[in-house]
């Protein structure tokens, strides 16, 4: 990428930050579902244990993935079945959840604050800015999700010590999470909210649009909790080819689309 395309992903990171609707979810949601919800769990996991059978769902998940739990303490599979199935799927919400936030911010925003024109003017041609768009939305996406992985992977490590008296955090389905699926996510959410910028006219009508793209990581939750069938690695590598598989063919069709006529 030339300087005036970086010039443009630190002007698109710059706005991102300095936005209390942009940067308060992006701080807000992952706090939340991925630090205080594991330090709960870690907390809460030595007073539960009476009432671990009785959780909804938890009786189908021990019958359905009954071999994960062999030898544990009510406590210790109370926190397995989190970090090793609720967890995951949650994850995903975070990468998906910021790609939606800064792609409306980055591609609808300028839409919506009438300076999508001007950057028309400078030498930029639609290509690169299509791609500086696109780099700098992926860029801060996945590293605010590799930050709150670091931040879990903390909570997780020093409470399942006193658990298990070893650390638990990442096993290799976090290691297929991170660096497989969580890249091809983050491309897609960006991908889809390109493809939904040449429609939505404010930030807002973007974000509801969003909606769609968060629905099949809700059905994977539940499909877990109800236990229907498990995030395994082998699962989990083909979900991130088929994604991948998304990625390029959603990236083609949205940078065919990427033109004055649909974004202005």
């Amino acid at each position: 990428m030339n300087k005036a395309q970086w010039a443009m992903i630190h002007k698109d990171i710059k706005e991102i930050t300095s936005s209390y609707q942009t940067f308060v979810p992006l701080l807000v949601v992952p706090l939340i579902i991925m630090v205080m919800m594991p330090a709960a769990l870690m907390i809460g996991a030595q007073y539960g244990q009476s009432g671990l059978p009785g959780l909804n769902g938890f009786d189908q998940m021990l019958v359905a993935f009954g071999d994960l739990f062999v030898g544990l303490t009510p406590a210790q599979t109370m926190i397995t079945v989190a970090v090793n199935i609720f967890f995951p799927a949650m994850f995903l919400l975070i990468p998906v959840m910021c790609a939606s936030i800064i792609g409306a911010s980055s591609f609808v925003g300028e839409k919506e604050h009438k300076t999508l024109e001007s950057l028309m003017y400078t030498p930029l041609t639609l290509r690169e800015m299509f791609v500086a768009k696109v780099a700098g939305t992926v860029l801060v996406s996945y590293l605010t999700a590799l930050a709150t992985l670091f931040a879990f992977g903390l909570v997780v490590d020093i409470g399942g010590w006193f658990y298990f008296g070893r650390l638990i955090f990442p096993n290799l389905k976090w290691l297929i999470l991170i660096f497989w699926v969580t890249p091809g996510i983050t491309v897609l959410g960006v991908a889809f909210m390109v493809r939904v910028s040449a429609k939505a006219n404010t930030f807002q009508d973007a974000q509801q649009m969003s909606a769609f793209i968060v629905l099949p990581i809700i059905l994977l939750l539940v499909g877990q909790a109800t236990g229907l069938f498990l995030l395994d690695e082998p699962i989990l590598f083909g979900i991130g080819l088929v994604i991948a598989v998304l990625d390029v063919l959603l990236l083609r069709s949205a940078s065919r689309g990427y033109v004055p006529e649909k974004l202005l």
